[in-house]
């Protein structure tokens, strides 16, 4: 009986141990998270969050405290408002980004 059951806690173990290998083999096969602010004609994009202002985002990258790395506009006629965010990352510290522009703009 004690055998038994020794021998179910130490399948319980390994079974444990190969899903959390699996999960960490599955983790260094993901690329890598790229922090991202996305300008549309209806809003702004960052993080899981959309914010109608560039104001109200100035908010909500202070509040995350995560450099974006990449900010990309998808409508030209929001063109000020990309210069406004560009400025707003530029005052919370973060100088190191890439900046990606639609192609008729």
């Amino acid at each position: 009986m004690m055998r038994g059951v020794l021998y179910s806690v130490a399948l319980c173990g390994l079974l444990i141990y190969v899903v959390f290998e699996l999960q960490s083999i599955y983790e260094r096969s993901l690329p890598e998270r790229v922090v991202r602010i996305d300008v549309y004609a209806d809003r702004i994009a960052y993080r899981t969050s959309s914010y109608a202002t560039p104001s109200l985002l100035a908010i909500g990258i202070k509040a995350a405290r995560e450099a974006p790395r990449k900010l990309v506009l998808h409508d030209c006629a929001r063109m000020g408002d990309f210069e406004t965010v560009i400025g707003i990352v530029r005052e919370q510290g973060h100088r190191s980004f890439d900046v990606e522009l639609p192609e008729d703009c």
